[in-house]
């Protein structure tokens, strides 16, 4: 770990648990320059908090300790806060978008629920730190059909028109791009009973005056630790993970993982990853509750490795560019053979079998290609490409020791 990526974990810390910032800044604990590590890199940390997807997170310290934002040098802060406004006139944007489509849903009077989004942001100290993406979110199956009709009529753009699609299609409206979802789940794992179930209790709320609809919190859990268990296999960052902890600390204390979390995360087989997550959570950014002892007996070995693994990762892997797609398709090899990842890459990526099914049979031939083509523009070099071997070989290990594969 870097001395930009361990400051980084403090300032989350301190970002999303007040009770760090109220002693600061009540004069209980000294924040100066001496809390800034020697040798910090501003620059690298800048970058950093941009490939994790969490810059205005790790922002909110500077403004609230006015003696750690005199440490920055004048030309990242003018970056840094540039690159605030950015997010937060998106921010702005993606919440006038949802507030449309929740309007749209309840005049029509269909049920959904948004997935992740304002769903995982609703348990932040300020949402409005969190880096928004697209809008998911879902309806009954049965009204699915109808609901993608609706939303055509509304001038929301469809952009994938795939007509295998098996979770979900895409919209634009107004530079805001949204996804219906009629499944969650992926095949590897069934967690689509506790999201069904949710989308029939799901709670009306609201964040910064927006509303919305959510699943209730053992259905919002699942669905967070599903969707990170999910991008660690292609790269999981910081963002991701952090939306899980401010999960945890708002509702799964000890209590509830009894009550109800526990068989939910045994029947989905991911009790393990809940328990390693969560411990590296209090471990590396400071989640503090006396009420969540339930993770206490996962190692701590895989705490240190997971964390290794979001810190390499970046955001949807955006730190390793295209060492993360061949460190990607390598993983993918490994875990469901060579023949049967390429058939399955081509028959998703090759647009004329879209068309023409009787080319199933050739897809695997389009896709050796591909990845041909693909490996050929990387321009790796040989000690680039024995880095990305390994790190898939490592992430491989990985997964299997938190039961993912």
């Amino acid at each position: 770990m870097t001395t930009e990526q361990a400051f980084l974990l403090e300032l989350i810390n301190r970002s999303q648990f007040p009770e760090l910032i109220d002693a600061a800044s009540a004069g209980e604990a000294q924040v100066d320059n001496a809390f800034v590590p020697d040798g910090l890199d501003w620059d690298k940390l800048y970058r950093e908090t941009f490939s994790q997807s969490v810059l205005c997170m790790a922002w909110a310290c500077f403004d609230e300790l006015p003696e750690l934002n005199k440490a920055m040098p004048e030309e990242v802060r003018a970056r840094w806060k540039e690159a605030e406004n950015r997010q937060l006139v998106n921010y702005i944007r993606y919440m006038h978008a949802q507030g449309e489509l929740t309007a749209l849903m309840r005049e029509k009077g269909i049920p959904f629920a948004v997935l992740k989004g304002l769903a995982a942001a609703i348990n932040y100290r300020d949402p409005s730190k969190r880096a928004m993406g697209d809008i998911d979110f879902i309806v009954p199956q049965e009204l699915f059909e109808k609901t993608r009709e609706i939303l055509l009529e509304a001038g929301y753009k469809l952009t994938s028109e795939d007509p295998d699609y098996t979770r979900h299609i895409a919209f634009d409206r107004s530079g805001v791009h949204f996804e219906l979802h009629h499944h969650f789940s992926h095949e590897d794992r069934d967690v689509e009973r506790f999201v069904t179930d949710g989308i029939d209790n799901a709670c009306a709320v609201a964040v910064d005056g927006t509303e919305f609809s959510m699943l209730p919190p053992l259905g919002n859990g699942i669905v967070l630790l599903d969707h990170m268990k999910t991008h660690l296999k292609s790269g999981l960052g910081l963002r991701q993970a952090v939306d899980w902890m401010m999960y945890v600390s708002k509702e799964l204390d000890d209590s509830f993982w009894e009550a109800e979390f526990r068989s939910a995360a045994e029947e989905a087989r991911l009790v393990k990853f809940a328990k390693v997550a969560t411990k590296m959570c209090r471990k590396y950014m400071g989640l503090q509750a006396d009420n969540i002892t339930w993770c206490d007996d996962a190692e701590d070995r895989l705490c240190d490795d997971l964390i290794e693994n979001l810190l390499i990762s970046g955001n949807f892997g955006r730190r390793n560019g295209e060492g993360n797609k061949i460190e990607n398709v390598t993983a993918s090899i490994r875990r469901e053979g060579l023949f049967r990842r390429l058939q399955s890459a081509g028959e998703s990526n090759w647009k004329a079998y879209k068309k023409h099914k009787w080319l199933k049979p050739f897809c695997w031939i389009y896709q050796s290609g591909r990845y041909a083509r693909q490996g050929l523009k990387a321009k790796r070099s040989g000690a680039q490409l024995k880095d990305d071997l390994k790190r898939a070989e490592n992430r491989n290990k990985l997964l299997r020791e938190l039961e993912i594969i």
